[in-house]
């Protein structure tokens, strides 16, 4: 179990293209992730970033408001012994987003707003958005799912498939529209999300 938070931790908080140099586009901090839908493998990540160290602004419930504000939401967060946390000053603009999705029911639906919202400031200023999908169960309603989709792929950089289906995003891709990623382990995941900020392997 250990094991397995550890890669699902660095998948979300290391970011690396060393596995796919020619095909996922970079991605530069500050970054914020943000969480749309819900699964058990939802759950594991919002216990495992809310509980334990991580080195990116995550905020499963962010505002286009709160994401105005900057890196750290634009204060200073006092908290001992982070001392490779603030790799930018509180209030920079935020360069990346990430949704992490999960499956959508109708209680989602309203939801979806609030990241298209986020993904249409961040692409004002030719940032980049990533979407990843780690509902590995397809679980929720497939016609909600595919509404996200529709309204997020639009602002969309990269969609990664962490073992989920991607029938559900099927019409809402069209010629030129984002780099579509399926690896069905989180190992495989790993490999792509490490080099770019996994240098400091004292932190592993």
């Amino acid at each position: 179990m250990k094991i397995f938070l550890s890669f699902l931790f660095f998948l979300i908080t290391t970011i690396s293209f060393a596995y796919v140099p020619d095909v996922l586009p970079p991605m530069e901090d500050p970054m914020l992730m943000t969480v749309w839908g819900e699964s058990q493998e939802i759950d594991t990540v919002n216990y495992f970033c809310s509980n334990l160290f991580i080195a990116r602004d995550y905020v499963p419930g962010a505002t286009l408001e709160q994401m105005k504000m900057g890196a750290s939401f634009g204060k200073a967060k006092e908290s001992e012994g982070d001392i490779f946390y603030h790799f930018y000053t509180p209030g920079t603009q935020y360069r990346t987003l990430i949704v992490i999705a999960g499956g959508g029911s109708e209680r989602h639906l309203g939801d979806i707003s609030r990241v298209v919202e986020m993904a249409a400031e961040i692409k004002k200023e030719n940032g980049l958005v990533m979407i990843i999908d780690i509902d590995v169960d397809d679980s929720g309603d497939d016609s909600i799912k595919a509404e996200f989709a529709r309204r997020l792929i639009p602002f969309t950089d990269a969609v990664i498939f962490a073992g989920s289906s991607r029938e559900n995003y099927a019409s809402a891709l069209y010629e030129g529209s984002p780099i579509v990623l399926k690896l069905s382990v989180v190992v495989d995941l790993l490999i792509v999300f490490e080099r770019d900020f996994g240098g400091g392997r004292c932190c592993d």
